[in-house]
Order: structure tokens, then sequence, then C-alpha cells
């Protein structure tokens, strides 16, 4: 559903500006954020799934400060896999709770207007 924004600024209403949010859209948007956030926790998952064995690369000096390089590159790559996973499902979040803020105060603004013009119509008269 698409939702006329009452309560922009006031300088706003004075400049005769107008906001549209689409509220589905931005429940849409969160849904497909926190479904990213739950990819990336699964590729968390699978790339955390156990250590690097410390003679897969042999056994001698080389293969041992290779190994060591690997294995930081590795915890790295999940750490920042884990801090996109909890970056997406925020921003999901975020999506929702605005769009809930924009329905309530929609309506809240809407009934507000209906106290004050209780007429069920749009009117003919203007002042």
């Amino acid at each position: 559903m698409r939702y006329h924004c009452t309560s922009f600024v006031a300088a706003a209403n004075r400049e005769g500006w107008q906001m549209f949010v689409d509220t589905a859209l931005l429940h849409s948007g969160g849904n497909d954020s926190h479904r990213a956030g739950g990819h990336a926790q699964e590729g968390v998952d699978q790339l955390a799934r156990g250590p690097l064995a410390s003679v897969m690369f042999g056994d001698f000096v080389a293969a041992d400060s290779f190994h060591e390089a690997v294995t930081a590159a590795h915890r790295r790559h999940v750490e920042n896999l884990q801090g996109h996973k909890q970056t997406l499902t925020d921003v999901g979040s975020k999506a929702h709770y605005a769009a809930r803020g924009f329905t309530s105060m929609d309506q809240h603004n809407a009934a507000e207007l209906r106290a004050v013009r209780p007429e069920t119509g749009p009117s003919t008269s203007r002042v």
C-alpha cells in the first residue's frame, strides 16, 4: 500500500512539497536484506566448519608459515562475513521499522485530520 506522508516538515508543507512512501516496498526490501543476511550466515557456517589442518601444506618451515598466513586470512574472511550478515539484518530490521513508523504516523495524522474535518468525502471548497 502506498501512503501519503502527511507530517512532512512544516517548511515542506509551506512550499507545497509532498512525500510518498511505498511501505510495501520498504517491507519487501527489508525481507530481501534479511534473506541476504541469512545467506551470509550460511557462508560463515560453511567457511568456519573446521580448522585448517596444520600439515595440509607439508611438514616444513615454509609450509608452516604459509599455513599461518592462510589461517589468518581465513579468520578475517569469517569475521568479514559475520559483519556483512549483521549489517544486512540490521538494514532489514530498520526498513521494517521505518515502514511501520510511516504507517503509524500516517494513520495518526489521518485521524487528526478527521477530528478537525469530519466530512467523509473530498472537499469541494477550499479556504
